[in-house]
């Protein structure tokens, strides 16, 4: 395709070689052959033509040079008029979800529009992929990214199969099919370098396990699968970034003290700006404000959680934060993140999460009966993919709510039954893996020493003392000295 290109602009037919470029543009990007294409641009006669400008931008920010894509951008922008190659390099670049979102919308229209010059399948695959992160309609999404994939498929267009196939599993993990987006991930054909496109979304098929890993409250393979995608100093882009921000999440579900500082490292790393339509910035408060309180400075979570309490568009990062504030017996701020995630649909896993979060605000506030009906429309919905992390939690209140929901008799008790067994699993898990430094902690536990007089025999912080007596208390599952060390001798 580049060679035809060139060789219409050698024999000085530049319309012809205009025609063949916007044609094949968007394959070449999706190909991974981005500095190729930019360098054609460039031999281009007009270096101003306004198509010419946005195919740039687009090179240019799959190369990271957002600076460079923005300013390409503006220029093209002023004065281009191609429906087709306007909407489809926005939906590559634009900055946040209103612009993607209106430009999706154009898109469907230059999509059913489409000519002989128009490339269909890439332009079916963009437009299924901007669905998926604008999170507005996730079966609308799948059955685009079908659609792309029987197309490229169709016309035998191999790479443009296994992106469409690869984001078709994101988009099923993203909704909660996870059985399925297992499924298509097994069969997802190998990618035959590292192309453009994967350093640009970076790691979705692990990513992806991860993330099902998580929800399903398999923690340990969780960390496994999302330290094997992790970098630390790399750019964290899209699914590494999401694999950063689980992986953060299982460390402190499996009480991982010793990662807490590696975890803080690496959600620094995250954007706090909206890029491709996900709000990077509210997930990475979110799950940032969870491992302060993991670390025991519960003021310091509360801080840093503020700034979500007021964003919207981030419907599984809002659930978890209902869980949190809940967790904080902040409840009104927990019913106010729950009111933010139903705003936008939930997936299932997600829903799960604000059922348990509502059981527990109901049961807070003498309403057992509720707490029972939202507890049993959870276990409900987590039947079906086997979404176990929500009731995995530490809180006692889930724990008694479980409890008593068995005893009731239910007619979801195979799933109950796992949950408990999980549940021993994690604490076994959990129990057993205190550091070198927190069994230092627990031995002057057992003297009369305050927490600050141990700082100073241990020649460390009072706050950091204080981060290891509360791992040790979650760790064991108690919330006092004495128990700490009535637990630790029963074992």
């Amino acid at each position: 395709m580049i060679d035809a290109v060139r060789r219409e602009l050698s024999a000085g037919r530049t319309e012809a070689a205009a025609r063949l470029l916007r044609r094949n543009w968007l394959r070449l990007v999706l190909e991974s052959r981005t500095s190729e294409l930019e360098e054609l641009c460039i031999e281009f006669p007009d270096g101003h033509d306004p198509h010419i400008l946005l195919i740039r931008a687009c090179c240019r920010d799959l190369a990271g040079d957002q600076h460079g894509a923005a300013f390409l951008r503006g220029q093209g922008m002023r004065v281009a008029a191609d429906d087709f190659v306007v909407c489809f390099t926005t939906l590559l670049l634009a900055p946040d979800n209103a612009t993607k979102a209106a430009t999706a919308d154009r898109a469907r229209d230059a999509l059913a529009q489409c000519g002989p010059e128009d490339d269909y399948p890439s332009a079916l695959f963009l437009l299924g992929w901007t669905e998926v992160r604008l999170r507005r309609n996730f079966a609308d999404a799948i059955t685009l990214l079908r659609s792309a994939s029987d197309e490229a498929r169709l016309q035998s267009r191999e790479e443009t199969f296994r992106l469409a196939q690869s984001n078709l599993a994101f988009a099923l993990t993203q909704a909660g099919a996870f059985t399925e987006a297992e499924r298509i991930l097994d069969g997802l054909p190998a990618a035959p370098r590292q192309s453009d496109w994967d350093r640009f979304e970076g790691g979705l098929p692990q990513s992806n396990r991860g993330t099902i890993a998580f929800w399903r409250g398999d923690f340990p393979e969780a960390v496994r699968l999302l330290d094997s995608i992790v970098v630390e100093g790399s750019p964290g882009n899209d699914f590494e970034a999401q694999a950063r921000l689980y992986l953060t999440l299982s460390l402190i579900a499996l009480g991982r003290a010793e990662r807490y500082p590696e975890a803080a490292r690496l959600l620094q790393g995250v954007s706090a700006a909206d890029k491709h339509g996900i709000s990077w910035g509210t997930l990475r408060s979110v799950v940032g404000a969870w491992l302060a309180h993991a670390e025991g400075r519960d003021e310091r979570a509360l801080a840093i959680a503020a700034p979500a309490l007021v964003r919207t568009g981030a419907a599984v990062a809002h659930a978890l934060l209902g869980e949190l504030y809940a967790r904080l017996d902040e409840f009104d701020r927990a019913r106010q993140a729950l009111a933010l995630a139903a705003a936008m649909p939930l997936p299932q896993y997600a829903l799960v999460s604000t059922l348990v979060t509502s059981a527990v605000l109901s049961a807070a506030s003498g309403r057992g009966r509720q707490a029972h009906e939202y507890l049993d429309r959870a276990l409900e919905l987590a039947a079906r993919e086997g979404v176990l992390a929500p009731f995995l939690t530490s809180d006692p209140t889930v724990g008694d709510l479980l409890a008593a929901h068995a005893k009731r008799g239910s007619p979801h008790d195979p799933l109950l039954r796992a949950i408990f067994a999980q549940r021993d699993t994690l604490s076994r898990l959990v129990t057993g893996i205190l550091t070198p430094r927190e069994r230092e902690v627990l031995a002057y536990l057992r003297t009369t020493m305050t927490a600050e007089e141990i700082a100073t025999r241990m020649d460390i912080g009072y706050p950091t003392v204080k981060t290891h007596i509360r791992a040790i208390y979650r760790k064991l599952d108690v919330r006092t000295r004495r128990a700490a060390i009535q637990v630790a001798d029963s074992r």
